[in-house]
């Protein structure tokens, strides 16, 4: 108690003796604007990296991982099987002419995938420290969290959605010699790049209604094309259609069908309409969604 009442004392004498001397305080408040500077980029780091843990957090419920990641034919990962499937349904080839017929394949030869992916989702390819693929995070959580009312999707088809980290490692990454394929997202890259599937999905996605409305520059499609190791863009959001309605649009684009490389609106209500607009690109009747064959942009 006497220690107390000694440091009590202490500080007590130090605040008089701040008081009754002038020169002191103006120190004093220039050193404390001083400390609060020099704190703010701190702050600011905590702060974004609250945010980064949250998105990323967010992602991971929904990953597909990157373990065993080989660059052959092999189906090693769970971003394989998923990559694999869209790659063998998305009619690519126009091999079917009527979605009875494709249907029927479907159902036969994939119903096991069918049934673990749904008929329709969002895919999306996005990074651990990836401040784009953070800033688009929560209009994603806004449309799920608002998916049965203010996002109520044309469809009523459940929310869906996968994601795949261009960052994530595997525990056979040493076991490559050269440098770049140590990482398990080359690897998956270069895979489903000498399987045709980026070059076949990107060319599908050219042509759809939103790259012609939305001005994207090429080139976020060349490197999607190409497979681009170095600016293959994240967050890069997929939307896969299995659906009749999908196969059925003009050039019909069943299982790969739309793409986003970024979610913009100022806000997270603004990049939540958008990707329900991007659920919604097979509407017949809203000429103002620029997924849609029917939309008209204002004059």
């Amino acid at each position: 108690m006497n220690i107390l009442k000694g440091i009590g004392g202490l500080f007590t004498k130090l605040w008089r003796w701040i008081k009754e001397t002038a020169w002191v305080q103006p120190l004093l408040i220039v050193g404390a604007i001083f400390a609060i500077i020099f704190s703010i980029p701190k702050i600011t780091e905590w702060v974004q990296s609250m945010n980064n843990d949250k998105a990323s957090a967010y992602y991971t419920q929904y990953k597909l991982n990157l373990e065993g990641q080989v660059s052959n034919n092999e189906n090693s990962t769970q971003a394989d099987e998923i990559t694999s499937f869209i790659n063998d349904w998305s009619n690519f080839e126009r091999k079917y002419d009527s979605y009875e017929e494709y249907r029927a394949d479907l159902e036969k030869n994939a119903q096991n995938q069918l049934n673990k992916y749904g008929e329709k989702f969002f895919l999306v390819y996005v990074g651990k420290d990836c401040a784009n693929c953070d800033a688009i995070q929560p209009g994603f959580e806004a449309l799920q969290g608002d998916w049965a009312t203010r996002f109520s999707p044309d469809d009523n088809r459940e929310f869906k959605m996968f994601t795949i980290f261009s960052d994530d490692e595997s525990s056979n990454d040493d076991s490559f010699a050269i440098e770049d394929q140590k990482k398990a997202f080359v690897r998956y890259l270069d895979k489903w790049n000498d399987a045709g599937f980026f070059t076949d999905a990107g060319g599908r996605l050219e042509e759809a209604p939103y790259h012609k409305a939305a001005s994207i520059t090429d080139s976020n499609y060349e490197n999607f094309i190409n497979a681009d190791h170095t600016n293959f863009s994240v967050p890069t959001i997929l939307l896969i259609d299995f659906s009749k309605e999908a196969f059925e649009l003009n050039q019909s684009r069943v299982g790969v069908s739309e793409v986003l490389f970024g979610v913009s609106g100022s806000d997270k209500v603004a990049k939540a309409e958008l990707l329900r607009e991007m659920w919604n690109h097979t509407t017949k009747t809203d000429n103002s969604n620029p997924f849609s064959d029917v939309y008209k942009q204002s004059v």
